[in-house]
């Protein structure tokens, strides 16, 4: 079992400084050297993404380099076939969960703490910088979607690809039912529709957004000097998080996984929170909700203390007609009509 498993490692971070250069494998590594070296803003510093930000000349020395760059495994016996099987087995999330938080004290104590502050926007670190970028700008002209991903990455420094930052921008923008209730960006152009859940929205080149007039309504301009601002290599970005006037994590919901976790939680009715946010300041007990898509004509209904049951709409016109009119929350019609209608029909065709 000796060598079997390999990992070859390429540099997050480049520091360099004349014919200097430091390379660095981890972030934490890098934040290390930082704070212990009084000139590091005196280096030009730059961030990696996997072998496709390197140059030629630099994958060569990687490779010539095997010694630095590999990093081979040893088979240990018992206790790498319990570690193993403790980071891939669908049987132990919530040991892994608890595995995974003995080093991360702070995730621990956010997690044992409850709803964090930084919850309350709704945003993802992404969503965070598109829409701080967009403050900042303070520009009431439209712009092309990709134009506005490079906007964000030069004000926010964020050190990834454009795409992801153009498909988040899409994102914040789309208005079809299913997707936001209230879209902080305008759509302007073919943002996407239920169709393909959003995924038919035009190339980033072809269509424009700009920011929602209501957007500085939730996030108002004059908090913006009380919020704590973070900064990266010298420069004031985002800040850690916003605190809009209702919890846009109900209004829009949010999605998506972590380190050992996931979360999912639904879109809800923006009025119904309003009401609820007034009856807790008057110190009443606020009124249960349900989940709510604008636009959606279906019904949701209870089922239990965590799930909820959504249904379409659906009318028999005759023996060998149906009409649907609803689709059931993120059953996006080509989905539904490739994987539902057309095998019925294809079932029906060969009994006839």
């Amino acid at each position: 079992m000796r060598n079997f498993v390999e990992e070859f490692i390429t540099p997050i971070v480049k520091a360099s400084k004349g014919k200097e250069e430091l390379s660095f494998f981890s972030i934490p590594e890098y934040n290390e050297w930082r704070n212990n070296t009084e000139n590091w803003k005196t280096f030009k510093i730059k961030y990696y993404k996997g072998l496709g930000t390197s140059t030629s000349k630099e994958a060569k020395e990687y490779f010539s380099d095997m010694v630095r760059h590999r990093i081979r495994f040893k088979y240990g016996g018992a206790e790498d076939d319990t570690a193993v099987d403790m980071a891939f087995s669908k049987k132990k999330i919530e040991e892994r969960k608890d595995w995974l938080t003995k080093w991360m004290a702070e995730k621990k104590e956010r997690r044992t703490r409850g709803l964090e502050e930084d919850l309350v926007d709704g945003f993802k670190p992404g969503q965070r910088k598109v829409i701080f970028a967009c403050f900042k700008r303070a520009d009431k002209r439209e712009v092309k979607v990709a134009q506005l991903a490079g906007a964000v990455g030069e004000l926010s420094a964020y050190h990834h690809g454009e795409a992801s930052l153009m498909g988040t921008i899409i994102n914040l923008a789309q208005d079809f039912v299913g997707s936001n209730n209230i879209n902080l960006l305008l759509p302007i152009g073919q943002f996407g529709t239920r169709l393909q859940g959003g995924k038919d929205s035009a190339s980033p080149r072809y269509i424009f957004t700009q920011l929602n007039p209501v957007s500085r309504t939730i996030f108002p301009v004059f908090d913006d000097h009380i919020l704590r601002f973070l900064f990266e290599e010298n420069q004031r970005i985002e800040p850690e998080w916003y605190c809009p006037i209702i919890p846009m994590v109900l209004v829009n919901g949010a999605s998506g996984i972590g380190t050992g976790w996931s979360t999912s939680i639904p879109n809800y009715n923006p009025r119904e929170i309003c009401e609820n946010i007034r009856k807790l300041i008057r110190g009443e007990q606020p009124k249960p909700m349900v989940p709510w898509f604008k636009g959606f004509r279906g019904t949701i209904e209870k089922l239990d203390s965590t799930r909820f049951v959504c249904s379409g709409e659906v009318a028999v016109l005759g023996d060998d007609v149906i009409e649907i009119t609803e689709l059931p929350i993120k059953t996006w019609t080509q989905t539904y009509k490739e994987s539902v209608l057309e095998p019925m029909l294809d079932s029906s065709d060969k009994k006839t």
